[in-house]
This record gives structure tokens, sequence and C-alpha cells, in this order.
């Protein structure tokens, strides 16, 4: 048999069935193979054995369990009824000492136990321990009194569970009745002796040491006594004496009918701590004091310290609020001293000093802070804000409205509004000063910000339309600038607008002066707009510069750049034509007398003349003449080594003709004309190599040879009679009357057949000059493939037949081999052809 080594999970229980059924205990185990896998469904033999003092202790008592396991793997035995192999069960004395079970496993069934273990009884059955317990006459008979002197608990209970160690219930009606109750009955007894005491050990802050709980009106706790304290609270450490807690009433009342209510202090000189705490989690009052007498609400007093300090954490409350809802003050200061405020606000946080506001007025007659001086004929501010903290950075006076102001009315919904109400009056109604070493942003008689998507940072307005006065006027009298204006975004520095006649902007220069009218600089280089634009709707010119001196030198327009890289737009004059016409640079000559060019462009370095590219469908240059001139006159001094014209590709998708010439006249398309000593007419290059050259004398050269559309080699021959006669396909034969003269075959098997009349030759060769029309001649195939004029008068032509002359004029046949010499074979056929009247067909020409 395989052995099968077993894990047994075991579960113990214990209980008394009945008086009269034996004593016995519930086993289950769980059996898993070596693997870890359950064993279900199979027969399974336990030896049950309990040792008395130890693992390896006396047996009292053994016996032997079989079962079946269920579809978990799960066991369950009842120990006490298997069959006894040693000792009785019911005779075990339980509490005589520590027992211990141990088990041997067969999962055959079978008694060849293959897994032993063993575990201790950690509690001693109670049923048999209080049946043993009964017998010897050691129970309880209730009621049950006695007393002992004995200075160890008289009676102790320890619960490992969950369940509560002891509980004591009461189920009457009776008044005044205790489940529970704890009883000093000495007169005097020693300090904190407690009639009941509960101490809880658990230190994670969870624990209760006394916990009173009462389910309807009545209390939790309550504590009755006549010159003591009814209930004593305190704590040693950080804890609290008396906590008090409620969900929905109040957590803590105290009342009283001749004394106070309450009294709160701290005898410890040296505790700084607050004598009374409240807070709430709700939006509810701290604390509410009323009181229908002429008392004070809230009486304090204080040596150093503050009589009545308040303290919020919130924007929307307030530390200390007073409030009238009469005609009277809410919170009056006075004060008598010349160097202390009558209401002094101070803030050691974010928020406000002195908080005035104005809320639920609509008549727009409210003040939220009103600073007034001149009753009684005072002098003095009627306010003043001051910073006496040099590292201060923050505004010395704010003044902030949500508002949406007044239209058309702009002296009303202002933020601010200062009116200097004197019109014989040279005073300022503003009047901003800073003295400072530093011109920082900011640094500023009057700053003026405009923080959104609108409005302006400052507005000078001349309203009277009769007067002459400036709407702004800057004046310095050091070397600074009268005015600086920057646009730290997209917005202009300065926009100047004119609605009658005059200049939006005006430069001039006194006589006295040697300064500029205007001079327009971009210091940034990483800065690309245009340092200087002009923009006209009209038909006007949007900028006009004239030298108007007939003597002068100088440039009416001189535009200058200073860069080592030559990119678009990097140019001493960009012009740019950005409607569907004009012209982006146009130069005019307008003196028809004049000599000089209408453009003139130098290049002292190493960079083009000019440089013209088209984006799209236009010419990157376009030079027309109206005159007997050249469109485009390239040329080369007598002491210049460079091109007269380069024309290149660089793109290799580019299918374009890199140079392309269409002549509609009657002239040459290209001339070109040779005159030097030596060189060639032409050279052709493929990756820079040669492939095609025309040397001085007219000699072309072909590396790669040459390929023609036609496919025949032919050569142009006089003809007998008019050559209008002749037509391609026909057979020629030699002249036997004119030298080097052909004419049209006209007999049969003629050893004087020369050629066919090529269709289209692919060579021509000629011994006549190039410039040689060739009037009167025909073009003879004698090689390649020719369009041949036969007909059926030798029979049927196949592919591959020989061909020779028939006696029709002009017209080749099928030749009988038999009949053939040599010199009469036209050529192959390369067709087939069966047609009773003369056709053509192709033909490999090869005389023969």
């Amino acid at each position: 048999m395989k052995k099968i080594l077993l894990t047994v999970g075991m579960m113990l229980g214990l209980h008394l069935v009945s008086a009269q059924a034996p004593e016995k205990m519930s086993y289950q185990a769980v059996m898993r193979s070596a693997t870890g896998q359950l064993l279900a469904s199979q027969n399974i033999g336990v030896k049950v054995s309990i040792l008395q003092g130890s693992a390896s202790g006396t047996v009292v008592y053994s016996e032997r369990l079989t079962g079946v396991t269920n579809a978990n793997g799960l066991i369950s035995l009842e120990i006490g009824t298997g069959t006894v192999l040693s000792g009785t069960y019911a005779t075990i004395n339980w509490p005589s000492g520590n027992y211990f079970l141990k088990t041997e496993t067969d999962p055959t069934g079978g008694t060849s136990y293959t897994i032993t273990g063993t575990s201790q009884l950690l509690s001693v059955p109670y049923a048999m321990y209080a049946k043993s317990s009964g017998s010897s006459g050691g129970g309880f008979t209730l009621p049950y009194s006695a007393t002992v002197n004995n200075a160890s608990n008289l009676f102790t209970i320890t619960n490992d569970g969950d369940g509560t160690s002891l509980e004591g219930i009461n189920n009457t009606t009776t008044s005044s009745i205790a489940a529970v109750r704890g009883t000093v009955t000495n007169v005097a007894p020693g300090g904190f002796s407690s009639a009941v005491r509960g101490i809880n050990n658990g230190t994670g802050g969870l624990g209760i040491g006394v916990w009173g709980s009462q389910a309807g009106s009545g209390w939790g706790v309550y504590g009755v006594t006549a010159t003591g304290l009814g209930v004593y609270g305190n704590s040693s450490g950080a804890g609290y004496g008396v906590y008090a807690n409620s969900n929905t009433g109040t957590g803590l009342s105290a009342t009283s009918t001749n004394g106070p209510a309450a009294s709160i202090s701290i005898s410890n000189n040296a505790n700084n701590s607050t004598v009374l705490t409240a807070n709430t989690l709700g939006n509810g009052t701290v604390i509410n004091v009323s009181s229908t007498g002429s008392g004070a609400g809230v009486v304090s007093s204080t040596g150093t310290g503050f009589a009545v300090q308040g303290t919020t954490n919130q924007q929307s409350s307030a530390g200390i609020y007073g409030e009238n809802t009469g005609s009277g003050e809410a919170v009056v200061g006075i004060v008598n001293s010349g160097i202390a405020g009558a209401v002094v606000g101070r803030n050691n946080g974010a928020g406000y000093g002195v908080r005035g506001f104005v809320s639920g007025n609509t008549t727009g007659t409210s003040i939220g802070v009103f600073g007034q001086v001149g009753l009684n004929s005072g002098k003095g501010r009627a306010g003043r804000f001051e910073n006496t903290n040099t590292a201060n950075d923050r505004n010395t006076f704010e003044v902030e409205s949500n508002g949406a102001g007044n239209i058309p009315d702009n002296t009303l919904g202002n933020v601010s509004s200062f009116l200097s109400n004197n019109t014989n009056s040279v005073s300022a109604a503003v009047r901003g000063e800073v003295k400072t070493i530093f011109g920082n942003f900011g640094a500023a008689g009057i700053f003026g910000v405009s923080s959104g998507t609108g409005g302006f940072g400052g507005l000078f307005y001349s309203s009277n339309a009769t007067g002459n006065g400036r709407a702004l006027v800057a004046l310095t009298d050091g070397n600074g600038d009268a005015i600086v204006a920057n646009a730290g975004k997209d917005g202009d520095a300065i926009e100047a607008n004119v609605d009658g006649a005059g200049r939006a902007i005006y430069g001039w220069v006194p006589t006295f002066s040697t300064g500029k009218a205007a001079e327009f600089k971009n210091f940034n280089t990483a800065n690309t707009s245009t340092a200087l634009s002009s923009t006209t709707l009209g038909n006007g010119i949007a900028g006009e510069f004239f030298v108007d001196n007939t003597n002068g030198t100088s440039p009416a327009v001189k535009g200058k750049v200073n860069s080592q890289f030559a990119n678009f737009g990097t140019a001493g004059v960009y012009g740019e034509s950005a409607g569907t016409g004009g012209f982006a640079g146009l130069f005019y000559a307008s003196n028809a007398s004049g000599n000089g060019p209408a453009l003139m462009a130098l290049a002292n370095g190493n960079g083009n003349g000019i440089t013209a590219n088209a984006k799209n469908t236009g010419d990157g240059v376009e030079a027309t003449v109206d005159g007997t001139g050249s469109a485009i006159y390239g040329w080369v001094p007598n002491y210049g080594t460079g091109r007269a014209a380069y024309f290149r590709n660089f793109n290799t998708a580019n299918s374009q003709a890199v140079v392309s010439v269409t002549n509609v006249g009657t002239g040459t398309g290209v001339f070109v004309n040779h005159t030097g000593p030596s060189g060639n007419i032409a050279v052709f290059q493929s990756a820079s190599a040669n492939v095609t050259r025309i040397d001085k004398t007219g000699k072309g050269f072909f590396n790669g040879g040459t390929q023609n559309s036609g496919a025949d080699l032919a050569e142009a021959f006089d003809v007998e009679g008019n050559s209008s006669e002749y037509e391609p396909g026909d057979i020629l034969v030699i002249s036997t009357d004119t030298d080097r003269t052909v004419e049209k075959s006209s007999k049969a098997y003629s050893t004087l057949v020369a050629g066919v009349y090529a269709t289209k030759p692919g060579v021509l060769l000629t011994e006549e000059n190039i410039d040689s029309e060739l009037i009167g001649k025909v073009p003879m195939g004698v090689v390649g493939v020719i369009p041949t004029k036969v007909c059926l008068e030798g029979g049927n032509i196949k592919r591959g037949d020989l061909l020779v002359t028939s006696s029709k004029s002009g017209v080749a046949m099928k030749a009988n081999p038999k009949k053939v010499r040599i010199g009469q074979v036209i050529g192959k056929a390369l067709q087939d052809y069966d047609q009773s009247s003369i056709g053509k067909i192709k033909v490999l020409v090869n005389i023969k």
C-alpha cells in the first residue's frame, strides 16, 4: 500500500450532553495529503489518547474512532463514544492537573497510523469540572452570604473571550434597586476608598474605567453628597477629570438656587493653561451669555493682558462682534491719552487691523469708515496711513471696489475720488511723490494698474471742449525719458489716434536741438517682430521718405542689417506683398534720359548678388525686354573666373527639366557659339562623370550608346524620278542609270535589292552637312525592323519566311529557298500574311 503523509487541522469542542448520557468531546479535523490536497470522502481511522501532566505523560484514557471525511476533507468525531483501548473516560479527574490530547491517524480507516500530533487542552471542560466540584460539596446555594477576613480578592473571574466577566441583572420595577451594588460600611474609610471601582488598563485611548448608561431620561451616573463632591473626576495625566457628552441633549448642565451655578478656576500659579475652553464643530454659538437685569453680559478685567480677546480663523467671522440694533454705536472706544488710540485694530496674521463695511443700505449714503477733521475747529488729518517698516514691501494704502461704475457720469461709482473744488486753486487733486534713487518698476509718484481684461492703467481726460489744456504733460529735468511706455504682452506700448486733421504722433526737433525726431530700436536679439510698422487702408503711401536735395548723395531709405545669418527676412530692406496683386519691391528709374539702373545688387562677400525664389507656380526670376536688349544677360568680365549662368536642381524628387527653352518664333531655340581656341561645345555628366560630349568640331561621343525611337538604321539616298512618288514600305533597288541612286523594285528575285523605304528610322546616315535639308532624298533602311510592302505572289507568308522582290513595283514576296541566290534576300518576315491585296508586315531587314 502506498504510504500517504497527512496534515491535520484539528478543532476540539467539549460539552456535556445530559445528566444520563456519558460525557463526550467533539473532535473535528481537516485531512490533507503531503502535497496539500484535501482527502475528500475517505475512510479515516483515529487513535485518541488523553495524557496527564505533559505531552509525554501518563495515558489516562485511550480509544479508537473511525469516520468518513466530507467533500471538504473534514471529519467530525466524538471522543468518548469510540472503542475503548484503556482507562475510563467518566473517571478522569479534570481539576487535578494539565491534560494533553494525542491523536494518531490512518487515512485508510485501519490501524496503520502514519501521522501523530499532540496538543494541550488549555481549558478544562467546564461541565465536567462543575460536575466534579458539585459532587465534592463545594457548590453555591442561593441566596449566599459569607464573611471572610482576607487581604486577597475573595472572588475572581477571568474571561479570555469577548463576553462579560461578571454580569448582574435585576428585572424588578422597584425604586432604588441596583443590579450591582458596592458598599463601604466603615464611616471613616481611607482616602480614595471606593464602593465600586472600575479599572481599565488599556492605553489605546478607547477604554472606560466606569461606564454608566441609561436608556430613558434618567441619569447615566448619579452622585449625591452632603458637603462633599457628588461626582468627582480627576485626571492624573493629560486626560479629562470629568468628560460630559451628549448626542442631542446637553453635555453638561449646572444649576444653583443660591450659590454660583459653576465655579471654574486654576489654583496653580505656574499653570498657564486656559481656565475654560469652549468650542463647537457646528454653526451654533460657543458661549451664550444673557442677562435680564441691568448687569453686564460679560465683565472682564486683567492686569497686563487683554480684558477681552476674541480670535477667529475664518474670514467671514469676527474675533469680537458688537451690534447695536437701535441708533447707538455698536463699539465705542474713548481715549484721553495723546499717544494711544481710542480704537486699535491689530492684525498679526493676514486679515484686517480695522475693517469697516456697509451691509444692507441701498440709499448710497452709508460709509464703511468715516474719518473726519475740522469739528470744533480741530486741525489735523482726516486719515493717515503710514508704514514704519523699511522691509515691508506691501502697499501702505489700498482701495478696492466691486462696483460697476457709473456711465455716463464718471464722477460716481469710482474706487476712489479726489476733488480739488476750487476754480482758483493751483493744487493738484492727487499729488503722488516718490523719493528714491532707484528706477524700479512701481517706484512712481503715481502707479496705476489695470488688472482686468479691460480698463486703463491710467486715464487723463481734458473734458472741457473749449479748453486748450493738455490731457497729459510729462516733463523731466534730468537725463531720463519724459515718457516710457511698455506693453508686457500683445498690446501696443503707445497707441495714438486723432479724430481731427492733426497727427496721431508728431515728433519734431527745434532749431537749436541736435536730437532725432524719432528713433525705433529693438534690443532683443530673440525678437523677430518688426521694429517699425506703417500701414494705411487708404490710397496714400504707407511710408514716404524723401531727400529733397539735388546735390545730395544720401539715400532716401537705408536699410542695414548686421547679422552672421542669411535667414529669411534677415535683410537690409524687406518688402512684402500680402495681397493678390502688387509688388513686394518696385524700383523705377523714371527719368527717360537717365542711364542709371533701376536696381543694382552688389555683394562684396561670397554671397549672391541677387537670390530669387518662387514657392508656387511663379518663376523665381522673370525678365522681359521691350527693346533690342536681352531679357537676361549674364556675362563674366575679362578678369572673372566664374560662370555667366548656372542652373541646378537639388530636389531628387523633382522631375521637371532644369532648363526649359520654348521658341514660338523662327529663330533657334538654343544657340551656342564657341569662339575660344579649344574646349567642347557641350558636355553632359551623370554623377559628375562625362557621359556625352560634343567637341569643338561637332563630333558626338556617347558612353552608353544611343537609343532612338526608330527600329532601323537608314541612310539618305537620291531616287530616280520624283521623291513624292515613293512611300514608306517600298522595296528599293540600286539604280543602274545614276550613281548613288535607288529606285523601286520591278522584277522578282532581283539581286540589286538594297533596302526598304524606312517608316521611322532610328538612325539616319548621310554624307551631307548637318545644315542640309536633304530635299529630294528618301531614308532607305538597310538593317532593322521595317514595315515592308508584301503580296502573295510567292504564296502565303509565315513568320520566319525569307522575302525577295516580286514582279509588283516596290513589293516583296515569299521566296522559294530552292531559287534563292546570294544578294536576293531582303530579310525575314516577322508576321504572317494571307491577304489577297498588297499590305505591310514587319520585316527584319538584312540584305543577303
